[in-house]
């Protein structure tokens, strides 16, 4: 059973002074390899003397505060913590909390390691900045308390569902986000056209030189966008929409290959039929028997 306090004053030694907790842990090994793992996490109705000062700490930790206020220090930055913020710690930084003694903070807290934890944070906004607002705070609380529900349930897939649930949240940062274009710059904002343009017309269109002419742009410089905000090339973005919407014609429609070919922009069929192997292992026709029925 997960470990609980309720309605009792806790001194946590260095872990600061709670009036109330509740608290789930996970047997994750702390190297582990996952993408995500979730080592544990709890609710705290902090103390007016709530304090933690930590020099270091060697995991990732999301503070998600539901009420009152904290103010917190990290790496000599200053911030406040509150409800309709988010609040990130990474590993092997210091950090100070002490919480505002009119308004003790209340707050959901999840401790996780992973391959993945860095690029989760810093696509939501918490590589520039420890503490952001958040832009759907009602989703983003709803699901912190799903993974403390989860967690504390501790059944067979807890932890399977509580690292799910934790991905979504930080995604869901991370969605709005480019949404708002809160940090948007002129070069994201030329970027985000071209996706966009791309994903409406790539069927029609035949190279970059395309994309970069509908917006005034260098051909070379559309490159460098690609690199930087997609880790891809503009070419290969549009060969992979082209080869996906053929490998769906194929399974879904009575067309030929040939005639799925001109369909996505393709006039030399073994041009089509060598790029379609290249991505999705088969040929078009080796793919469309191996995936439906004969006669």
């Amino acid at each position: 059973m997960p470990e609980e306090h309720k309605d009792k004053r806790i001194n946590l030694a260095t872990e600061g002074n709670v009036v109330e907790s509740k608290y789930f842990f996970f047997d994750t090994i702390p190297d582990s390899r996952a993408q995500l793992a979730i080592i544990f996490g709890g609710f705290e109705r902090c103390a007016p003397d709530f304090e933690i000062n930590r020099r270091t700490y060697p995991y990732y930790v999301l503070e998600i505060p539901t009420r009152g206020k904290c103010d917190i220090k990290i790496n000599e930055k200053d911030y406040s913590l509150e409800k309709g913020v988010l609040g990130a710690i990474t590993p092997e930084v210091a950090h100070h909390y002490k919480c505002n003694t009119k308004e003790p903070m209340e707050h959901i807290f999840i401790v996780f390691t992973g391959s993945q934890a860095k690029e989760l944070y810093e696509n939501c906004g918490l590589g520039d900045s420890n503490v952001i607002e958040l832009a759907n705070p009602v989703e983003i609380q709803y699901l912190a308390e799903a993974i403390l529900r989860k967690g504390l349930e501790k059944t067979q897939y807890s932890h399977e569902l509580c690292c799910s649930y934790l991905r979504t949240l930080l995604l869901e940062q991370a969605a709005a986000e480019a949404q708002i274009g809160r940090s948007a710059c002129a070069s994201t904002q030329t970027y985000r056209k071209c996706l966009h343009f791309i994903d409406e017309n790539f069927s029609s269109i035949s190279s970059p030189s395309q994309v970069a002419d509908t917006f005034d742009i260098n051909v070379r410089y559309l490159s460098r966008l690609f690199k930087r905000f997609g880790n891809t090339s503009p070419l290969n973005y549009i060969m992979r929409l082209k080869l996906n919407k053929a490998a769906s014609m194929l399974l879904t429609s009575n067309l030929s290959v040939r005639e799925i070919a001109e369909l996505v922009g393709f006039e030399d069929q073994f041009h089509f039929s060598r790029n379609f192997k290249k991505l999705h292992n088969l040929s078009p026709q080796h793919y469309k028997d191996r995936h439906l029925y004969n006669g």
